[in-house]
């Protein structure tokens, strides 16, 4: 195989002399193995051949020869012809060879001699035109071998060919030679091998006429990007620049290209200086960047082979400036090439050019000029596209290096650095491994070894550079320094601490890398040593997270979620003490600037890190609730959507209320209140002397709807947690929810009504005593609605959640109940809920009205009183209703409670009317007509009979008509009862009242049309007041026989008038005053009986009855008239005074009642019938 061929030719090329002559009996297999179908076995087997072939004498060399030359005129096998070129090249190049060290010994010894016999000369020469007239073959591995094989002869010696002319001479073959590096027809290895022949011709000729015009050729063959071709084309040029004294003059098996040291004598053939110059002024300055790629990798080349050459020597600064200048260049191999060439030119100055060259170096990368290119219509301006841009973006990697041995203050360390960031595939290549730079990379890091600690965290850093090209050769340098990788965690406080400083960099990238890094740099390594850092890189990457550019928002972004993840694993109450600092540390920070940010991700990133703490702290919570919990209700507010508050003010009363329900149902199901109630497990009394006074202080300064939500829900959850715990801090937390009891918004209001239902379980009982007094002055003092609505709410709530809180203070809570429920409700407002919480107050805790209002008479009696009292009127109508809901509800009072309720009532009647003032007036009528046995006994503080009659009498010289009319009847009920007589004062308000009002009808003409409406109600009003007017005269017709002569006339002149003249209602009251005046009528008696009179009344009332008898319309006037007759006739049959009823008055009833005989009603018509015939039989 070719490893063993290869291992074979090795150690006999080490020592030919001895070792090679075994092989000289086994030419013909060495011959097979040239043969065989392997093209590298048949260049080994080639080489093998010419070394065992060299050792040999002049014939059998020259047999050999021409045994070789005739196989290559073997048209039929390639193979054997591919094989013999290579010998026959091998075989000359070693002969030349030892031709010339031959000639060097016997020159050192004697005169000198030709060592080349004239016949070989010959030979040598046919073998080279045999070789050359291969170059025009179409097979290309023939064209290869020759190529190979002229490269060995001109190697090692001239050519054995003209220099110019006709035919077959060293120019026609440099000039075909360099035709075929650009030829696209060949193949890379026929191109190789051409530019290494191109190379060798002036090494072995110390006079190649045309060793120029070779190189101008090999710098003009750059085609586009061949990167390997242009290694070779600079090692072609390195050695074809210095001619005879170059190291490929060796014989590559027994000497180095170390040991190598040339001959003394030869003639200098050395144009380094010329190509040099050329390079540098023409072609590293060149618009083409593949020019100028290459002239970079010859120069390299130069550098490497030549680093003793004094033309180099004396050029480092040019040079430096030219590597420096490619720098800039947008290609990265072409960057690699020449921060490379950068490292071995520096290692080449003695101490004053090292100290020039970092100078001109740091000037120049920092300020970034750099060489202009001129442009011609070839250039590419964008290579690659338009992601590098031409303003020193290349540079940059450079620059970063640069600015990172500055900041060391050892700006040599750039070209160390330089060499270790060989971040190229180029340099595992086998032409790149050549130039060893892994070996100076190594040296490079043992000397950057001393600075780690200072440059370890901008690497760390740098690696995650958004610019690749930095990238890739940070995370080189990193590789080759970093070697254990426990170093990051041994710097972490530093490379935190540059982080930290950079994420606020001026530059954007900057700021990225800090923030990717910072990602990786947290991922599961331990924090216990670097958690009074977190608050701040917090605060630092929300900012971030606002920055201007998305990516850096993005990289903010994933760090923070690195960061919060990292954070809720350090507060978990496994980790003791350093959990416990770091909820210390952290809470503050989010709370504060977390989640009140005005960048919605910092806010939904804070909360939810907040709430997974929460979960994962437990009790570790407990020191940091008092500022936890106010800080997350602020948030409920702070959180929630702005447009939901304009929406709120925009909607009408009812749809606001449905809003904020949702609103405030939302709040509750949010991750704050999650958190919130979270905490709230773990409170006790150590806490709460801290949370109450901050609670309180957010009940009162809450702004939004969420907020004070939120503290009311919390305030129920204490006192479901920690009852005990909560009593010393009720009553605080009591007036601190009052002032939200008087919420504008409705919802607000029933939340802190619910928190204050439960709150007053857990309060002492002074402090609920207190709360009922305050409750109590509002209901009865404020007249905003608002007030009274939170008093019934509250005191709803306290019945409903604390119903043992109730029962003991029933002596405050009850009467206030009892009042409220006669709360008058105003029909637009809709507020008959208020009432209807208060009936439900009333009646979970009374056994029945009744037996409520006896318990509890005095207390109610008070509260009464002081709402009649009340500057309210609304009040007042309020107290008067619950007044004679008491009076009517007990039916019969005694002493002492009937003079409390009768003082009571009479106190309030005194002055002005107002609405409602009518209640009061049938309290006393309902209380007098039940307990009027008992109001005859003198009792002290009881009012007497005839101050109640002065009193309601007062009120009955009222203006208002429709109260007037309220305290008519009154005055009627409470005279019926007590028989008291004070006609004379009633008919003096009655009588001209019924005379206006027959006058007024009178004089009524048409109505317009405009003010018939109006007119309407006026008479509606009118009407009424005339039937209260008679119905109020009936019931006070006193049995006084004086007061009766006084009126008995004008009474029933007035009856007998309206009975003519009115509507039927009015009729009908009229005929019921009727009946209760004849009735009382004291002339029936014998003692008081006086004919005259009674004849001229009962003829007044026959003559005017028989219209109503008449009334076809309405049969309840017929039957009313009916009755009074019956009672007529019956009062004349029992007082026997027939004579007053005159015969005129008998046939005015008789024509009456015979119209009834066809009456609708059967009954009316027997009872008419049977009055008719009562007349009759008079007669």
């Amino acid at each position: 195989g070719l490893p063993v061929m290869y291992c074979l030719l090795e150690v006999v090329s080490v020592y030919p002399e001895k070792l090679a002559t075994r092989f000289v009996d086994k030419m013909d297999w060495i011959k097979s193995l040239m043969n065989t179908n392997k093209e590298e076995m048949r260049e080994l087997a080639a080489l093998f051949y010419s070394v065992v072939l060299s050792t040999m004498s002049g014939d059998e060399l020259k047999a050999s020869l021409e045994q070789l030359i005739k196989m290559t005129k073997d048209n039929h096998s390639p193979e054997v012809q591919h094989g013999s070129l290579l010998a026959l090249g091998f075989t000359v190049g070693r002969y030349l060879a030892k031709g010339k060290i031959r000639t060097m010994e016997l020159h050192d010894i004697e005169q000198p001699n030709t060592a080349v016999m004239p016949e070989q000369e010959q030979l040598i020469k046919s073998t080279t035109e045999t070789i050359g007239s291969f170059l025009d073959s179409t097979s290309p591995f023939l064209v290869v071998a020759a190529c190979t094989a002229l490269g060995e002869i001109g190697r090692n010696g001239p050519l054995p060919i003209p220099s110019e002319g006709t035919g077959f001479t060293k120019l026609q073959l440099v000039e075909s030679l360099l035709a075929r590096i650009p030829s696209t027809k060949e193949t890379n290895k026929a191109r190789f091998a051409t530019i290494q022949t191109l190379g060798y011709f002036p090494v072995g000729d110390e006079d190649f006429p045309h060793q120029k015009l070779l190189l101008q050729g090999l710098m003009d063959s750059v085609e586009a990007k061949q990167i390997e071709l242009q290694f070779t084309v600079g090692e072609a040029i390195t050695s074809a620049a210095v001619g005879t004294i170059s190291v490929a003059a060796r014989d590559v098996w027994t000497v180095t290209e170390e040991e190598y040291i040339p001959p003394s004598d030869l003639k200098v053939n050395d144009v380094v200086p010329w190509v040099l110059d050329l390079i540098l002024n023409k072609h590293i300055i060149s618009p083409n960047p593949h020019v100028r790629q290459a002239a970079c990798i010859w120069l390299l080349s130069m550098v490497k082979k030549l680093s003793t050459h004094k033309a180099i020597k004396s050029h480092l600064k040019d040079i430096q400036s030219a590597f420096v200048s490619i720098l800039s260049d947008s290609d990265e191999l072409s960057q690699d090439v020449a921060s490379k060439g950068l490292g071995l030119i520096y290692e080449l100055g003695s101490e004053q050019d090292q100290q020039e060259l970092v100078t001109t170096l740091v000037d120049t990368l920092m300020t970034g000029k750099r060489a202009k290119h001129e442009m011609t219509g070839e250039t590419v301006v964008f290579q690659g596209g338009l992601s590098k841009t031409p303003d020193g973006q290349g540079l940059s990697t450079y620059k970063e290096l640069c600015s990172l041995a500055s900041d060391l203050n050892q700006p040599d360390l750039v070209y160390k650095f330089m060499n270790l960031a060989n971040h190229h595939a180029m340099w595992n290549s086998r032409k790149g491994a050549a130039f060893g730079f892994n070996v100076i990379a190594a040296k490079a890091g043992e000397q950057l070894a001393p600075f780690l600690p200072q440059l370890l965290p901008r690497l760390y850093r740098y690696q995650f550079d958004p610019n690749l090209g930095i990238r890739q050769a940070m995370t080189s340098i990193w590789n080759a320094l970093v070697t254990d990788k426990s170093m990051v965690d041994k710097y972490m406080k530093e490379v935190l601490e540059d982080l930290i400083s950079n994420l606020t960099s001026s530059l954007w990238r900057i700021r990225e890398s800090s923030c990717l890094a910072l990602n990786d740099l947290l991922r599961g390594r331990p924090l216990d040593d670097i958690i009074d850092k977190l608050p701040e890189i917090w605060e630092i990457l929300f900012r971030v997270q606002d920055d201007i550019k998305e990516t850096v928002r993005k990289a903010a972004e994933l760090a923070l979620k690195t960061l919060s993840k990292v954070c809720v694993k350090m507060c978990d109450p496994s980790k003791g003490a350093a959990g416990q600092k770091t909820i210390a540390v952290l809470l503050p920070c989010l709370l504060d600037k977390g989640i009140v940010s005005t960048v919605t991700e910092v806010r939904s990133l804070s909360i939810n890190t907040l709430v997974k703490i929460s979960k994962s702290a437990g009790s570790m919570l407990k020191p940091h609730a008092p500022k936890l919990i106010p800080a997350l209700l602020e948030s409920l507010s702070v959180l929630e959507p702005q447009v939901l508050n304009y929406l709120s003010l925009c909607a009408t009363d009812q749809e606001k209320t449905a809003m904020d329900s949702a609103r405030l149902s939302a709040v509750k199901s949010s991750p704050m209140m999650e958190t919130i109630n979270m905490s709230l497990q773990y409170l006790d009394v150590s806490v709460l002397g801290e949370l109450v006074p901050r609670l309180c202080e957010l009940i009162k300064s809450g702004v939004g709807l969420g907020t004070k939500g939120g503290c009311a829900s919390v305030i129920v959850s204490l006192t479901t947690q920690c009852p005990q715990d909560l009593t010393p801090y009720s009553g605080k937390l009591m007036s601190a929810l009052l002032s939200g009891l008087t919420d504008r918004n409705s919802v607000v209001q029933k939340s802190f009504a619910f928190a204050m239902g439960h709150l007053v379980r857990t309060s002492r009982d002074s402090s609920t005593e207190k709360l009922l007094h305050k409750l109590s002055s509002w209901y009865m003092e404020k007249e905003e609605p608002v007030y009274r609505t939170g008093c019934a709410l509250t005191v709803h709530a306290m019945g409903r959640y604390s119903p043992d809180v109730v029962k003991n203070h029933a002596k405050h809570v009850l009467p206030l109940a009892f009042l409220g429920m006669h709360e008058v409700p105003d029909e637009e407002k809709g507020e008959k809920e208020n009432s209807t919480l208060w009936t439900e107050v009333w009646q979970e805790n009374v056994p029945g009205t009744q037996g409520g209002i006896r318990l509890y008479m005095q207390e109610l009696i008070t509260i009464t009183q002081k709402a009649l009292q009340s500057q309210s009127w609304k009040m007042k109508a309020q107290g008067a209703a619950a007044m004679a809901s008491i009076a009517k509800q007990t039916g019969s009072l005694v002493p002492p409670h009937l003079g409390i309720v009768l003082s009571a009532l009479l106190q309030g009647l005194p002055g002005r009317t107002w609405t409602g003032k009518e209640e009061l007036l049938k309290a006393i009528a309902s209380v007098i007509s039940a307990c009027n046995a008992e109001l005859q006994k003198s009792v002290p503080g009881q009012p007497t009979v005839s101050d109640i009659v002065q009193a309601v009498l007062k009120e009955c010289r009222k203006e208002n008509l429709k109260y007037k009319m309220v305290a008519l009847r009154c005055a009627a009920e409470v005279l019926q009862a007590t028989k008291e007589d004070r006609f004379q004062e009633l008919a003096d308000i009655i009588f001209p009242m019924i005379k206006k009002n027959s006058l007024e009808s009178m004089g009524t003409g048409l109505p317009k049309h405009d003010e018939e409406d109006e007119d309407m109600r006026e008479k509606e009003v009118q009407m009424e007041s005339l039937i209260c007017a008679f119905e109020t005269l009936g019931k006070a017709w006193p049995r006084s026989p004086e007061t009766q002569r006084c009126f008995r006339q004008e009474f029933c002149k007035l009856m007998c008038d309206r009975l003519k003249l009115s509507t039927w209602k009015v009729q009908l009251g009229v005929l019921q005053a009727m009946n209760a005046y004849f009735q009382g009528l004291m002339l029936f008696d014998e003692e008081h009986s006086d004919p005259v009179a009674l004849t001229e009344i009962l003829l007044e009332t026959c003559s005017s009855i028989t219209h109503s008898l008449e009334n076809k319309s309405y049969t309840s006037i017929r039957t009313e008239a009916l009755s009074v007759i019956e009672l007529l006739l019956t009062k004349l049959q029992e007082a026997r005074q027939w004579e007053s009823l005159t015969p005129e008055s008998r046939e005015h009833l008789v024509r009456s009642l015979s119209t009834m005989a066809s009456d609708s009603r059967p009954e009316l018509q027997e009872k008419a019938f049977i009055l008719k015939k009562t007349l009759e039989n008079l007669d």
